[in-house]
C-alpha cells in the first residue's frame, strides 16, 4: 500500500498536479484511500460470499460509526488491523448464521454491552469537555436499541444475535485498549 501511494504521489508530481510541498499530505490521503477500501472491498467479498449482504450492512451501519467515535484497540501495522478486522467480520456473520441463542441470555448480554459502550461514551465526553464525540455513540446506541426492539417484536433472531456481537466486539476492543492502556502504564 505504501508503494502503491508513493507511485500515485510521484505521477501527481510528474504531471504537475500537485507541488512538492503537497507530497506528504497527498501521500497520506493515497494511502488511507487503499486501505480503506482494501477493508471495504474484502469486507463485502466475505459478505458475499457467505450470501449475508444484509447482514454485512447492517454490521458496517453500527459497528463502524461506534467504533470510529468511540476507539478502542489499534494495532501497530495495517496488515494486522486488516487480518483482525477480516476475521472479525467472519466470526461475527458465522456467529449470526449458526448461533441459535436463548432470547433471554442474548438480551442479556447486549444490554450489559450497551450500558458498557454508553459508561465508556458518558467517560469520554468528561475527557474531551462534552464534544461531539459521545453525541454520536449515543444517537448510534439509541438506533441500535429502537431496532433491536423492533427485531426482538419480529422475532429476528439471528439479527439479535448479530446486534450482540457488535455491542460484545464494540465493548471488548474498548476493554482491550483500556487493558493494554494499564499495562503500558504499568511498564513506564
Amino acid at each position: 500500500m505504501e508503494k502503491i501511494a508513493g507511485q500515485l504521489t510521484k505521477l501527481l508530481i510528474k504531471e504537475n498536479i500537485i507541488s512538492d510541498s503537497m507530497v506528504e499530505i497527498y501521500h497520506y490521503g493515497f494511502l488511507r484511500m487503499l486501505e480503506i477500501g482494501a477493508a471495504v472491498l474484502t469486507g463485502f467479498m466475505i459478505c458475499l460470499f457467505m450470501g449475508m449482504i444484509g447482514e454485512g450492512i447492517i454490521f458496517f451501519a453500527f459497528f463502524a460509526p461506534l467504533r470510529s467515535y468511540l476507539g478502542g484497540i489499534h494495532l501497530k501495522k495495517y496488515w494486522q488491523c486488516y487480518i483482525l478486522s477480516c476475521l472479525s467480520l467472519l466470526l461475527v456473520l458465522l456467529a449470526t448464521r449458526y448461533i441459535d441463542s436463548d432470547i433471554h441470555t442474548a438480551g442479556a448480554i447486549f444490554i450489559l454491552g450497551v450500558i458498557g459502550i454508553a459508561a465508556e461514551a458518558k467517560l469520554e465526553q468528561k475527557r474531551q469537555d462534552g464534544k461531539a464525540f459521545s453525541f454520536m455513540v449515543w444517537a448510534v446506541l439509541s438506533v441500535l436499541l429502537m431496532a433491536s426492539i423492533f427485531c426482538f417484536i419480529k422475532g429476528y433472531d439471528s439479527i439479535l444475535v448479530l446486534f450482540c456481537c457488535i455491542v460484545i466486539l464494540v465493548f471488548g476492543s474498548k476493554l482491550l485498549e483500556w487493558g493494554l492502556t494499564m499495562r503500558r502504564t504499568d511498564v513506564n
